[in-house]
């Protein structure tokens, strides 16, 4: 048999030593098969002999190249990709604002002409399995969303509903646009994939000073048979909140300059609306 061949078959999933728990909880091939039978199998210790060399020219390469390229590593291999269905005893959930809104301005009954909070809302979503490694949940990221509630300047308070600074207007819902937001796998500035959600249409119906609570939710439940389902209510799974930002009357908003995050997601396709600072 070629070496080229020998090679190949010696990394199929089917002959891998037995790996650590990181590979376990969060490889794509759960399911073995056996290799076809007009292969031919090497003996055992043909195959540990060229396991080892394989190791060895790997750690001698590491050695020789200290300074290889960091940030390939880090977008290679800190997040795996998992085909498990989702156990809540195994899986740990964490919401991180890393892009905050700073400011926006109040749309009153103008509805057709109200502007999104600027910068837009942008939280990553960090998914644990039971080893502590970070893993994208294939078959759960259709059943998550996040949800974007309003709360007072210390975050004290939920702000469903508000009335006008001059109280002349009844109460409305001050909270407007799309509140809900599904995962999209995207890489950040250092090129590493991760999971994220985008707020890149809510506004805020009257001026002041407030501040944004973001909400992971699991829509789904898992039947007796294990297949996943809509579920008649959601599970709260983690929580976050953004910095305070201002809502300013109309007249005195200037839009901020629109991020590299921003840029960065809109050169990789996420829809994300992107306004020209209309000021100095």
């Amino acid at each position: 048999m070629p070496s080229s061949y020998k090679k190949l078959f010696h990394e199929l999933p089917w002959e891998s030593p037995q790996g650590s728990p990181r590979s376990v909880a969060s490889s794509d091939h759960s399911n073995t098969q056996s290799p076809p039978s007009s292969w031919s199998i090497p003996s055992q210790s043909e195959t540990s002999s060229q396991q080892g060399t394989a190791w060895s020219q790997a750690s001698s390469a590491d050695r020789a190249s200290p300074s290889m390229s960091n940030q390939y590593i880090s977008s290679q291999s800190r997040v795996q990709h998992s085909s498990f269905l989702n156990d809540g005893q195994t899986r740990s959930y964490h919401l991180d604002v890393v892009q905050h809104p700073q400011r926006t301005a109040e749309f009153g009954s103008a509805s057709l002409s109200r502007l999104p909070l600027a910068p837009p809302v942008v939280v990553q979503l960090t998914v644990r399995d039971r080893f502590g490694n970070s893993i994208i949940p294939e078959m759960e990221l259709p059943f998550l969303i996040a949800h974007l509630s309003l709360f007072t300047d210390d975050g004290s308070r939920p702000l469903d509903m508000g009335t006008s600074p001059n109280g002349e207007a009844p109460p409305r819902r001050l909270l407007y646009g799309n509140l809900v937001s599904s995962p999209q796998k995207l890489r950040d500035l250092q090129g590493r994939l991760g999971l994220y959600f985008l707020f890149p249409d809510a506004s805020i119906r009257w001026r002041g000073r407030f501040q944004l609570g973001i909400s992971l939710l699991r829509i789904s439940e898992t039947n007796a048979s294990g297949t996943m389902s809509i579920a008649s209510q959601g599970t709260v799974l983690a929580q976050a909140r953004t910095r305070s930002f201002d809502v300013y009357a109309h007249e005195n908003y200037v839009a901020p300059p629109i991020t590299r995050l921003t840029q960065s997601f809109l050169r990789q396709g996420a829809r994300i609306h992107a306004f020209t600072p209309n000021g100095p």
